[in-house]
């Protein structure tokens, strides 16, 4: 893609491997349904693990970054809170909407 026409929210996702340590494919399918609606141009990532989900979750413009019962938000490639992993969704899509307000 050349990003020439950009709404909406662009979600990245991880595709689950050993070292995930959340339930990834829960909170992939609760923050695409909470934020179905959003049609302002963000990056959000959701990642599953330590390894690579820092890295992919700072390039992001909002991202978690899963770890062993928690994730970690991102915001603008700086650390904003730690965040326990039934309250991953709600933070985040929270997260999203004060940034496009």
């Amino acid at each position: 893609s050349l990003n020439l026409c950009k709404f909406g929210i662009d979600l990245i996702s991880c595709p689950t491997c050993g070292r995930c340590e959340i339930n990834l494919i829960k909170l992939v399918e609760e923050v695409e349904d909470g934020l179905k609606t959003i049609k302002a141009p963000l990056k959000v990532a959701v990642m599953g693990c330590v390894v690579n989900g820092p890295g992919e979750a700072r390039e992001a413009d909002i991202g978690i970054a899963g770890g062993k019962g928690v994730g970690i938000l991102f915001k603008k490639g700086k650390v904003i809170k730690k965040i326990k992993e039934g309250q991953l969704a709600k933070v985040l899509i929270e997260e999203v909407k004060k940034e496009i307000m």
